[in-house]
């Protein structure tokens, strides 16, 4: 089964997932907002585990409170 991946940022060539994947090579991936609504059966589990979902968890509750 296919999971999805979580963009990290870059441009271009650099681009990477933030489970460390190139862009390039994964043929499934989302910004935030759409990653956060795939079913978390759906999702990579290193994306899930990353720095970055953490940082973005983290940016998110403290803008909502």
């Amino acid at each position: 089964m296919r999971k999805m991946h979580l963009n990290k940022g870059g441009s271009g060539w650099a681009s990477q997932t933030a489970c460390g994947r190139s862009m390039l090579r994964t043929p499934m991936s989302a910004n935030w907002a759409d990653f956060k609504k795939e079913e978390t059966q759906h999702q990579c589990d290193k994306c899930l585990e990353s720095k970055q979902f953490a940082l973005n968890t983290k940016t998110e509750l403290r803008n909502n409170i």
